[in-house]
């Protein structure tokens, strides 16, 4: 009985024996590895015969078709926070592309139970995605195969621009004297999400930065004259734009001292300064104030960008030509206290008040002294509507003042206006 149950043991163990034996011959793998290179470009340049490459794209290289198109399906189109990097990264790899498009993944390794060429070599399809902020997310666009033990060369990648182009076009001018005004920063803020019926844009979600931004030319025969060409994404998406491709764009018109709108409260009654077309109840840094409360570089005009789709061109937009007045002025007063003795006496201790020839009270005050008379008033500063409304003093800017030292008129030397940007010495002679 014994004799018998230890010959069925060994007859099962030599079953299971070649059992194993087969199972290992039969599941036999091998480990391979090897390098890929490759270039993203842009097709639209490629196109027109240019093959610089697209810097700063993200490649992603998937071992599996599966892996790759689930976190294809999982992005959404401008939602970085949709892109493979999340809690369980299914990709292999990732490495950014270089200045000139290319990228690189060396070590890359993968495991074969039936490799093409037996253990001494294996080709294996790897998958790919590419991302660039400009570009949105894509796949390659035909299967990509690696070779054991060399260096892969990928062909070249092209993906499409998730932006179109438009094209302004306007001149800014002075109020001062009707003349083009140069050194005017123009900025465009490009919206950020819209919906548009076919005539009219709506649920409008504006940017707090600009966009991008031009100047107006200080070029002579061109001063005031401005261009840009301004980029804008395709909303919603690249695939439903066919014929002309359009979005909402809010311009602003800015330097300092200047403005393009009366506010409210100004009473001033200013010939020809008017710009039917500016919006002032834009609160662009969210401070409370508009440009109707005097936070000037927040007026704005609304237009939109336009892109040809079909003939491949950014379309025109002429703006209206927008007047800028300055409303405020500034200039530096300082000199020296005296006698009216030969040689003078610098006079230490006086007090110099300025103040403008108006109803109000602002007045500038310095001491002379400590040595030689000297005194520094500052910087003056003055708005429009401290000026009295004759036009032309309103477009110099030139402003009445008087001028006291220890509460009397000196006899020599004072001014009776200031003008802007034009410093002034006054050295003042008081009768003792």
């Amino acid at each position: 009985m014994n004799n018998k149950n230890g010959l069925t043991n060994r007859r099962l163990f030599a079953a299971g024996l070649l059992f194993a034996l087969a199972l290992g011959i039969s599941s036999c793998s091998a480990v391979f590895r090897s390098s890929i290179q490759g270039r993203i470009l842009d097709q639209e340049e490629w196109n027109d015969g240019n093959t610089e490459g697209i810097s700063d794209a993200r490649v992603f290289l998937y071992t599996n078709s599966h892996d790759r198109n689930s976190d294809y399906a999982a992005f959404a189109e401008w939602d970085e926070s949709t892109l493979p990097d999340r809690a369980q990264v299914k990709y292999f790899q990732s490495t950014v592309t270089d200045t000139n498009g290319n990228y690189d993944f060396s070590g890359f390794v993968w495991e074969t139970f039936n490799a093409k060429y037996g253990k001494t070599a294996d080709r294996y399809e790897v998958f790919l995605l590419i991302y660039h902020p400009d570009y949105g997310l894509w796949k390659n666009p035909s299967p990509v195969y690696v070779v054991s033990d060399v260096t892969n060369q990928i062909d070249d990648i092209r993906i499409e621009d998730l932006y179109n182009e438009g094209r302004l076009s306007g001149k800014v001018l002075d109020w001062k004297n009707g003349k083009g005004l140069g050194g005017v920063t123009i900025n465009f803020y490009v919206a950020k999400a819209w919906t548009y019926d076919g005539s009219n844009f709506e649920n409008i979600v504006w940017p707090n930065r600009p966009t991008s931004s031009t100047s107006s030319s200080t070029n002579a025969g061109s001063e005031g004259n401005w261009s840009a060409t301004v980029r804008f994404p395709m909303k919603p998406n690249r695939a439903a734009h066919s014929g002309s491709s359009r979005a909402p764009v809010r311009i602003t018109f800015v330097r300092d001292n200047y403005r393009a709108n009366v506010p409210d409260g100004d009473t001033g009654n200013y010939a020809g300064f008017s710009n039917t077309n500016i919006e002032t109840d834009w609160d662009i840094n969210k401070d409370g104030l508009d440009a109707e409360h005097r936070d000037y570089a927040e007026a704005y005009i609304q237009t939109e960008l336009s892109y040809n789709t079909v003939e491949k061109e950014a379309e025109l937009t002429p703006i209206e030509d927008i007047t800028l007045q300055r409303w405020l002025f500034s200039t530096t007063v300082s000199g020296r206290v005296k006698n009216s003795s030969t040689p003078p006496v610098y006079l230490n201790g006086k007090e110099v008040v300025l103040a403008f020839n108006l109803s109000n009270d602002e007045t500038y005050r310095a001491v002379s002294g400590p040595t030689d008379g000297h005194y520094d008033l500052g910087t003056i500063t003055w708005k429009i509507d401290d000026i009295t409304t004759d036009e032309d003093k309103q477009k110099s800017g030139e402003i009445g003042i008087s001028i006291k030292v220890d509460n009397g008129d000196p006899s020599g030397g004072a001014h009776d206006k200031l003008l802007p940007d034009a410093p002034v010495t006054m050295d003042l002679t008081v009768t003792l």
